[in-house]
């Protein structure tokens, strides 16, 4: 085989699905041609009409040369006719050179060559996008063989668009945003959290402009299962047919939709959408990316314990509400916990704070985001912070260690406010014994750590008692 050290080209497995190179490219074909052609052939190299002289090609060489009708592929230490070594390669260096030393001596030319292995690669420095380069040769002022026959004369940049004029580009076609997500895009996006994504506390789903309310809806059951098993809380947008408190209530697409097939105490929805300016563009979106972003401010500053809702938790960045709700509203939502979004004198804030499981039907312990968030915090924390004790000797010292531990960490979130009482006795609580760890427990290497909290929850109505005495006013 020739091989590349004897000066052969080899073509890679995907050389035909890449693109061809821009300027006009010398191919292989006339290669061959040139390789043939007397060292005399031809004295000048022309350029989109710039006449560059080459004669050192042949004059370089023939001073090192004994031979008659010397050849393009003879290089300069050729000695018979039929020595070849690398004088393509040679002549394509020089003819590279000359045309480079054109540029710089003539500022009104602007190309430049190089030499790709065995190719001659002019490419153009200015004009247009679309500018093809057209080579030819001359001999004693006339004209001179043609080197480029099946040259690639390509554009200077291919070009973005509907439509391609270059030689080698295939008309282009619209832009596509692709497909709605399906379910089991989600699925297998829940897949790669699970795999990359070490912690994570909240959850939204934004609203695809091309799902329907039905399949919408049909996210929220697998996505609150997701964070069930996470220890994370899901935030619900309303849909696009809620338009005030009577459809969010009614029994067809109201609330209680919501609620088939969902974890409801890892779950709550915000109503409305909110009013956004995202680059010169109005939109109404779903309220739960300025919830999220609310939840963490107010975790920041008050603690997780603390409802995201009241005076204090406006929301920023957000231009108005899609609709405006009265007190007498909010009466009939909150009971069925559907939070609201509501526009006040001091901004728009967060005007509820309960979960999927809050309507006062149920009667639920986990009425509340706050209470069932910090008991997702207090787990996630305590799992991660109890990891020390694995492969422990499971016995009476660890379970005296794992006490002073759990038990420092809930004191000292005591002390911050997180739960409700005034001593450490009625806020919380911790048991890791031999009553929580039987004998079987520990033949199985389990050991059970029982902490309980008296949780912090928000005030959703202050009741006054107003009587008129008189000559006062005493409340």
């Amino acid at each position: 085989m020739l091989g590349t050290g004897q000066g052969g080209l080899e073509v890679g497995a995907y050389a035909d699905g890449r693109p061809a190179p821009t300027g006009n490219v010398t191919a292989l074909a006339d290669m061959t041609s040139f390789a043939e052609m007397e060292q005399v052939a031809f004295d000048h190299v022309v350029v989109d009409g710039a006449s560059i002289n080459v004669n050192s090609v042949s004059y370089d060489v023939r001073t090192n040369t004994t031979v008659t009708s010397p050849r393009m592929y003879q290089d300069a230490s050729a000695s018979d006719q039929n020595d070849g070594r690398a004088g393509v390669r040679e002549k394509l260096g020089i003819l590279a050179s000359a045309i480079n030393s054109q540029r710089i001596s003539d500022p009104n030319f602007r190309y430049s060559a190089a030499v790709w292995g065995n190719r001659l690669a002019i490419i153009p420095l200015e004009g247009g996008d679309n500018a093809v380069t057209i080579v030819s040769t001359q001999s004693g002022g006339g004209a001179g063989p043609d080197i480029s026959a099946s040259a690639l004369e390509n554009t200077r940049f291919y070009s973005l668009g509907t439509s391609g004029t270059p030689q080698f580009q295939t008309a282009g076609l619209p832009g596509l945003d692709g497909g709605k997500p399906q379910p089991l895009d989600y699925s297998n996006a829940y897949r790669v959290i699970d795999k990359e994504v070490d912690i994570f506390n909240l959850l939204i789903l934004p609203a695809d402009h091309d799902h329907s309310n039905a399949e919408q809806r049909a996210l929220w059951g697998p996505a609150s299962v997701f964070c069930h098993k996470r220890r994370a809380f899901l935030l619900i947008d309303p849909p696009s047919d809620w338009t005030d408190a009577q459809t969010a209530t009614d029994a067809a697409i109201g609330v209680n939709s919501l609620r088939v097939g969902l974890v409801k105490n890892r779950a709550a929805v915000f109503f409305p959408k909110v009013h956004i300016r995202d680059r010169g563009i109005d939109a109404y979106v779903g309220a739960s990316g300025a919830i999220a972003g609310l939840m963490a401010r107010i975790d920041g500053t008050r603690g997780v314990w603390k409802a995201p809702a009241g005076v204090e938790a406006d929301l920023r960045g957000v231009l108005g509400i899609q609709h405006l709700f009265s007190d007498s509203d909010n009466a009939t939502l909150n009971p069925k916990a559907v939070n609201t979004i509501r526009l006040f004198p001091n901004g728009i804030v967060s005007w509820g704070s309960r979960s999927m499981d809050g309507d006062d039907a149920f009667a639920s312990e986990w009425k509340y985001v706050p209470v069932i968030r910090t008991a997702l915090f207090l787990e996630e924390s305590l799992y991660r912070g109890l990891k020390w004790a694995v492969f422990e000797p499971n016995d009476e010292p660890l379970w005296a260690q794992i006490r002073l531990n759990v038990g420092a960490f809930m004191h000292n979130l005591f002390r911050q406010g997180a739960f409700q009482g005034k001593t450490p006795r009625e806020a919380y609580s911790v048991q890791c014994d031999a009553n929580t760890t039987t004998q079987n427990d520990i033949d199985q290497g389990i050991v059970n750590i029982i902490v309980g909290f008296a949780p912090l929850k928000p005030a959703e109505f202050v009741i006054l008692h107003i009587q008129q005495i008189a000559g006062q006013v005493q409340v």
